[in-house]
């Protein structure tokens, strides 16, 4: 994903649904402001891969985004906790994150160089 593109996970959080929220556990009252999250991660792509705090995949089909991972908690050499979220509803459930996965999960442990990925399906 693209410094760019990282609008996408931040509107993700914001426009969902305070029931969608939940079920993700995320309370929407501690969202970061969508501004100050965009400098973060400004800041962050600013960083060499092995220095950063978070790790974003981008997910298409036929060039148009479907979902994203997330990779934190990061022990750069050992283990990262990653995160799955498709973006619409009618595209969870039908095995997208499954086959995103196997694709860029592997992408995710090799900028890590991670030996273990906590996963952490948020595909609801």
């Amino acid at each position: 994903m693209s410094v760019e593109e990282t609008g996408i996970v931040i509107d993700y959080f914001h426009k969902s649904t305070p029931e969608h929220l939940e079920l993700l556990g995320v309370d929407p009252s501690r969202l970061p402001d969508p501004v100050r999250w965009r400098e973060y991660y400004a800041c962050e792509y600013s960083l060499p891969i092995d220095q950063r705090k978070t790790l974003l995949v981008l997910w298409k089909s036929d060039e148009i985004p479907i979902g994203f991972s997330v990779a934190d908690r990061i022990i750069y050499g050992q283990e990262a906790y990653m995160h799955l979220h498709i973006l619409t509803a009618a595209q969870r459930k039908a095995g997208n994150g499954t086959a995103c996965v196997r694709e860029d999960g592997q992408d995710l442990l090799f900028h890590a160089a991670i030996t273990t990925a906590i996963l952490r399906a948020q595909c609801v």
